[in-house]
């Protein structure tokens, strides 16, 4: 995502800032989310242990996304600053994958969960072009074998592109048919500009495109979610950035996300949205928490 990908996934794309318990009310897991909500994550997801598995499952978000999966030259695979797939298999934490899969056991609001590939000022999908012209993705390339084992850990049912620098159609297109061949699902986008190319990928994946994470907050606030879904074929999910900052002072509240998603549910039909950032969620969790953030999108986009 553009919005604060300058500041600091230069240094640790998303340091932990505090590893505090969840709260008494969100340790209490809730019945399943009648709306769709996602919600992006950094470092929380992956360093925070199985307290934040319970957080999400309680949250009433019913889509997880794992942020953000950077691809190496040589096919190395990274979730932020950590290594995690390498030469066609998983060497990350070891408890990582277990604890993922508790996103989904009953009782739980998630029933999706998405990597997502790419940042800004990430050569992501650069790479990604370059080992499709030079490996092609026969189920021997590195490039197929790392992702079909990050998906064996992770447990994705869709990846999620990123892209916010390189724009090439058609190695999208055959990296999406890669991936679907080995079982993810589906294939989401998340753009902010760049309408023509995101008009080719859906155009080149159709159905294999089921959504569309619209940025509009930082690079992205000034986009409107109808004139998205007119330019794509499809209704998207727009999403804002929580309270944030110095401070906390900067973002939007649980009620103002409820307003502005209401204000596009009406002029735009939107079926969801979602959040930015969990790592922020946490540490300004006295301006709301992620049950705070989940009810405010499901009620929202449901009434």
């Amino acid at each position: 995502m553009r919005a604060i990908v300058a500041l600091l996934v230069a240094a640790t794309s998303f340091s932990i800032v505090q590893t505090s318990q969840p709260s008494a009310a969100e340790a209490q897991v809730a019945p399943t989310a009648a709306g769709r909500s996602a919600i992006y994550g950094g470092g929380p997801f992956y360093q925070d242990g199985q307290a934040v598995m319970n957080v999400l499952r309680s949250s009433g978000f019913t889509t997880v996304i794992l942020w953000s999966i950077h691809v190496h030259d040589n096919g190395d695979l990274y979730y932020n600053d950590h290594l995690v797939v390498s030469n066609g298999q998983y060497v990350g934490d070891s408890g990582w994958p277990a604890r993922l899969r508790t996103l989904k056991q009953a009782p739980t609001s998630v029933n999706r969960i998405e990597v997502s590939v790419g940042a800004w000022g990430t050569p992501d999908w650069e790479a990604i072009d370059n080992l499709i012209t030079r490996d092609g993705t026969g189920s021997g390339t590195i490039l197929y074998r790392n992702f079909l084992a990050l998906k064996n850990a992770t447990g994705a049912d869709a990846i999620n592109n990123d892209d916010e620098s390189h724009y090439d159609v058609d190695s999208t297109v055959t990296f999406a048919r890669m991936a679907n061949a080995m079982g993810y699902r589906n294939f989401t986008l998340a753009p902010y500009t760049a309408v023509s190319y995101w008009q080719g990928v859906k155009n080149g994946l159709g159905g294999l495109v089921d959504r569309v994470y619209l940025q509009a907050y930082a690079g992205g606030s000034g986009n409107n979610p109808a004139t998205w879904t007119q330019s794509l074929g499809m209704p998207v999910d727009p999403g804002l950035w929580s309270k944030n900052g110095s401070g906390c002072s900067a973002g939007n509240s649980p009620a103002q996300v409820e307003s502005r998603m209401r204000s596009w549910k009406s002029s735009a039909g939107i079926p969801g949205g979602f959040m930015w950032l969990y790592d922020d969620i946490k540490k300004c969790s006295s301006s709301g928490t992620a049950a705070d953030y989940a009810r405010a999108i499901n009620t929202a986009t449901t009434s």
